[in-house]
């Protein structure tokens, strides 16, 4: 059951009629990985994509200079690696390490590959959702590049305040969701850049005390990073 629900809610599953889900589910499987497990390397074979059950999953890669470029972080509910599993070199491009103890849904290519050559409906459908995921990422791509540090740093925390209980008066906590060097890489500043923006975040209601950050008007704050808070994705 619980499979099946996470994959209901998977952004890339909304468009697939009930009886698919049930389908899919029955050919998926639980995996646990521990804090700082390799899930997947670049170069190895595409068997698999997944849905974070639990924890986080950084992908990222080795630049020419021998260093981690982390791409993007999943939370729960989110999927990654579909595009790997049906492009034509069928080998993941990046490393999947979970940042914490995590538990995934693993999808096997093979049924999802004879699933799309049964039901042309179901491969439409599919195809859709997956541009429509890839469209957000780079729009998540071109904000962080267009967007000061402060701003990157803002607009990150806003994500997650959308999870929170706002407080009678308005005010939210925010427990960051890990290291802050990773948050840092994330949004390709510097760690002690890192700090410095949320220092310059002060003024727009915003107080650190390690990793609690005190927003006291999110609106205020969308504003000053210059997005609707009402749109901003829940992470």
């Amino acid at each position: 059951m619980e499979l099946l629900q996470t994959i209901k809610k998977s952004p890339l599953f909304l468009t697939i009629n009930e009886e698919t889900l049930k389908d899919i589910a029955k050919h998926c499987r639980k995996k646990k990985l521990y804090k700082g497990q390799e899930l997947f390397a670049a170069g190895n074979n595409a068997e698999n994509f997944y849905i974070i059950l639990s924890g986080w999953i950084k992908l990222s890669r080795i630049s020419r200079e021998g260093e981690e470029v982390i791409i993007h972080v999943f939370g729960h509910g989110e999927s990654f690696a579909e595009a790997a599993v049906f492009s034509d070199k069928k080998k993941y491009p990046v490393y999947a390490q979970s940042i914490e103890d995590a538990e995934v849904i693993e999808i096997p290519r093979s049924f999802f590959i004879k699933k799309i050559e049964e039901d042309s409906r179901f491969a439409l459908r599919l195809l859709g959702s997956i541009s429509a995921h890839q469209h957000y990422l780079v729009q998540q791509l071109e904000q962080v590049t267009s967007r000061t540090a402060p701003q990157r740093v803002g607009a990150f925390l806003l994500r997650f305040c959308k999870k929170q209980t706002e407080s009678p008066d308005g005010v939210m906590v925010v427990d960051l969701p890990y290291d802050k060097a990773i948050i840092s890489t994330r949004l390709s500043i510097k760690p002690e850049t890192f700090s410095r923006a949320l220092a310059k975040l002060e003024p727009y209601g915003v107080t650190a005390d390690k990793r609690a950050i005190t927003i006291k008007s999110p609106e205020a704050l969308a504003d000053f990073c210059d997005v609707d808070y009402d749109e901003i994705p829940c992470s």
